[in-house]
């Protein structure tokens, strides 16, 4: 009967011992990094509209900006580049100002999430001054804006080794010799009866 109790006992200590040992071996083969997060309920983030980039250039490659301007001569031509993230839908203007007066707008409707656009302007010989592009949103919102410098055009200077030949002067002026008129003869004095008809004359 003692042996029995012994063996009843034995047997139930082992079967606990060997569950304990797989819940503990199951605890540690599976770590915690190896769980995979749950990304199926994480809302996208659509990208913040904004102007990523933009640049005053001499032209443009490949829709990109062939350099980055900060001052210019008057007289060229002068091209803003400016890419657009998040504004797919949107009409989007450059809006070209000189010395705060507009001068030239032009709009885009913007395709895709990233969007590149670019405007260009000759700027006249006599409007040297400060010139800004102002990028602005369908509302009318300032979204970005950039200044160029136009700088006057300077005439050529002329070399100093370059002696200025003087004009020659003018010469005196002359008082041009006029002949005197013939004198005048004064007609003979006629005889008073020559006065008379040709027919009174032949009858005497």
């Amino acid at each position: 009967m003692l042996n029995i109790n012994l063996k009843t006992v034995v047997s139930l200590v082992i079967m606990s011992l060997a569950s304990h040992s797989v819940w503990a071996e199951d605890s540690l083969s599976t770590p915690t990094a190896s769980i995979p997060p749950a990304i199926a309920n994480t809302p996208v983030v659509a990208p913040t509209p904004q102007v990523a980039r933009a640049a005053f250039t001499t032209g443009i490659t490949d829709r990109e900006p062939d350099s980055q301007l900060a001052t210019i001569s008057a007289g060229q031509t002068v091209y803003y580049f400016t890419e657009l993230v998040g504004l797919q839908g949107h009409v989007i203007t450059h809006r070209w100002e000189k010395d705060g007066e507009l001068q030239l707008g032009l709009q885009f409707p913007v395709g895709g999430q990233r969007w590149r656009v670019h405007s260009s302007k000759t700027i006249s010989p006599n409007l040297p001054g400060k010139w800004t592009v102002i990028v602005q949103d369908s509302d009318g919102s300032v979204l970005h804006q950039d200044t160029l410098i136009v700088e006057p055009i300077i005439p050529a200077a002329v070399p100093a080794d370059t002696a200025l030949i003087p004009a020659p002067a003018p010469a005196p002026a002359t008082t041009p010799v006029v002949a005197a008129p013939p004198p005048v003869t004064p007609p003979a004095m006629v005889p008073e009866k020559s006065k008379q008809a040709i027919w009174d004359t032949l009858q005497r």
